[in-house]
């Protein structure tokens, strides 16, 4: 069904589509530079337009305030009742697949996104929210873009913030990050606690619970929210991001770095963990996954 209406005497097209099943509702994950939320009702709005000029439909949001719909950014709410379908990586394995690779899940309140499931580290069942190991993709990237991910699943990439928040606001999660050094050297961190808050509270971040074999040098930026180079979320009067050229939990400034300038051998721009690497080196391999505590 078309609508065409006239909005400050310029013909704005707005196209719906109508459900005639389950009622589908969508979350409020639209978010431009301005701040500005858009929250839809239980028929979701497929196609916005920002102004018409020449007759041309333009795009809503510019540059880094696109917002892409593709398979990685799903907004609205099926109503699955199939209890075989996969929450996470958890799931995948508990379904009987214990490969490496590329899934697709559905955590409450999607309509599913595929993801990476490494089924090989400290038992599988982790879902891979990041991984840089070549440099080949740009993580100096703005709040849309993070906010829906961004790479190449089967290379480096950002799983995407509001998912990350979808995947850990399903149970208790926690986090192991796998890094390695340019001499090869290999060593982990893992936090028993794991979160990522809603929009509304800028993707804060909670982590704790430390073990592994490189340090802590995360769960001093538990707490914080993520900030991009476009926007500025630290505890910091500068802004972080801007200054060491990536997306992250920013105190002021940090002890890691993970979404850095890869290779970068400046002053905490680089992928640094400090208490391994400090933060002139870079790390040369990075994977942060989450996993979803279950009873044994």
């Amino acid at each position: 069904m078309l609508y065409i209406i006239a909005l400050f005497h310029v013909p704005i097209i707005i196209v719906f589509t109508i459900n005639y099943g389950m009622p589908c509702y969508c979350n409020p994950v639209f978010h431009d530079e301005n701040q500005s939320t858009y929250k839809f009702g239980s028929n979701p709005i497929v196609a916005l337009t920002k102004q018409l000029l020449h007759g041309q439909v333009k795009e809503l949001f510019e540059n880094d305030s696109r917002v892409l719909l593709e398979n990685q950014m799903i907004t609205c709410q099926e109503n699955v009742s199939n209890q075989h379908v996969p929450r996470d990586c958890m799931d995948i394995q508990l379904m009987g697949h214990n490969t490496t690779g590329i899934y697709k899940i559905y955590p409450s309140g999607t309509m599913g996104f595929s993801v990476r499931c490494d089924m090989d580290t400290d038992g599988g069942g982790w879902t891979v929210f990041q991984r840089r190991f070549d440099g080949s993709v740009n993580f100096a990237r703005g709040w849309t873009e993070y906010q829906v991910g961004f790479g190449n699943m089967d290379g480096e990439f950002w799983l995407g913030n509001q998912q990350i928040h979808m995947l850990t606001s399903q149970g208790w999660y926690e986090l192991r990050i796998d890094m390695r050094r340019t001499n090869m050297h290999r060593f982990y961190a893992k936090y028993n606690v794991f979160s990522v808050a809603s929009l509304n509270d800028r993707y804060r971040l909670i982590a704790d619970g430390f073990s592994g074999s490189g340090g802590d040098s995360f769960s001093g930026q538990s707490g914080y929210r993520f900030s991009t180079i476009h926007r500025d979320n630290d505890g910091y009067s500068g802004n972080c991001a801007l200054s060491y050229q990536g997306g992250w939990w920013y105190a002021a400034c940090h002890k890691s770095n993970l979404n850095g300038v890869y290779g970068s051998h400046q002053y905490g721009k680089g992928l640094n963990w400090h208490t391994t690497t400090g933060l002139y080196e870079s790390l040369s391999f990075t994977e942060m996954k989450t996993r979803r505590w279950i009873s044994k």
